[in-house]
């Protein structure tokens, strides 16, 4: 078992492009246009500030990924009047504590490799047993033999359910080196400026921080890995009858300019309070249109 059967929760947060110039969905019946010096400085304008508004790397934790900041550079002249759709996101990954890590990883896979040894010689047995049944069953079918072939498939049912119960004890060793080796391993931020539309069915409303629009907070579990989630949105969101919000203009400002913004937040959630107060939210919510 390698570290890749190891995934993280994965995001329950769908943010859905709307037909918005950046997104490039369906046929330009108009054209493009490359965005302009001043519409691009706008863009960069906004993510600049929601980036200095982010903190920087805790102690023992480092910042990964890539950060470049990109305007859109040219749209769909169908869908100038919808704000555009950009941003950006940033990346912490642990590295105080890797060593242990490394040797919990070390240690789980001397113990799966063991219990892979313990049960070979039960595992050859049943491979043979189930050559030997596969021709005996190829001979009965050839013979006509309905009850030898039904017994038979009973006989390689109960192999496979042993298979299948083999498979399964080693979960509980997969689970606990997802904890040592994932759990509280990375933490992200991400900002989106005038997303769409936005649904999650497991986000519960929580405290908004001062100038926006709103806050959620959810949770999701995967072998083994807890994760906390927090969505803040700032301006302009019209809730849908199916569920979540989308997006929305504010006046005529240019659409260049933030009319919305959702700020999604991943972390251990023991760190996610921590994360969410070293925030400037009144600066994000700042670079919002009025």
């Amino acid at each position: 078992m390698t570290c890749s059967r190891i995934g993280r929760g994965a995001l329950l947060l769908v943010a859905a492009l709307a037909a918005s110039a950046a997104s490039g969905d369906g046929v330009c019946e108009r054209g493009f246009r490359d965005t302009t010096g001043a519409e691009r400085q706008t863009m960069l304008g906004v993510m600049e500030a929601a980036k200095a508004a982010l903190p920087g790397a805790p102690t023992g934790w480092i910042i990964g990924g890539y950060e470049a900041l990109s305007p859109v550079g040219s749209i769909c002249k169908d869908f100038e009047s919808t704000p555009w759709s950009y941003g950006f996101s940033r990346t912490f990954n642990r590295t105080d504590d890797q060593a242990a890590r490394d040797q919990a990883l070390a240690d789980a896979g001397a113990q799966m490799r063991a219990a892979q040894e313990a049960r070979q010689p039960r595992v050859d047995a049943l491979m043979a047993r189930m050559q030997t049944l596969s021709t005996e069953l190829q001979t009965a079918a050839q013979k006509g033999d309905q009850a030898r072939v039904d017994a038979l498939n009973r006989e390689m049912e109960q192999m496979s359910k042993e298979f299948e119960a083999m498979a399964a004890s080693d979960q509980p060793t997969i689970d606990s080196v997802a904890k040592a080796t994932m759990q509280d391993r990375t933490m992200s931020i991400a900002i989106k400026v005038n997303p769409g539309g936005i649904s999650n069915a497991d986000m519960k409303k929580s405290q908004p921080p001062a100038g926006a629009h709103s806050a959620y907070r959810w949770s999701t579990s995967h072998e083994g890995v807890n994760e906390g989630h927090a969505l803040v949105l700032f301006g302009a969101w019209q809730p849908r009858a199916e569920g979540g919000f989308v997006s929305q203009r504010r006046g005529t400002t240019s659409s260049a300019a933030a009319h919305a913004l959702a700020v999604t937040v991943d972390a251990d959630p023991a760190r996610l309070d921590s994360l969410l107060s070293s925030i400037d939210f009144g600066a994000i919510a700042a670079t919002v249109a009025r």
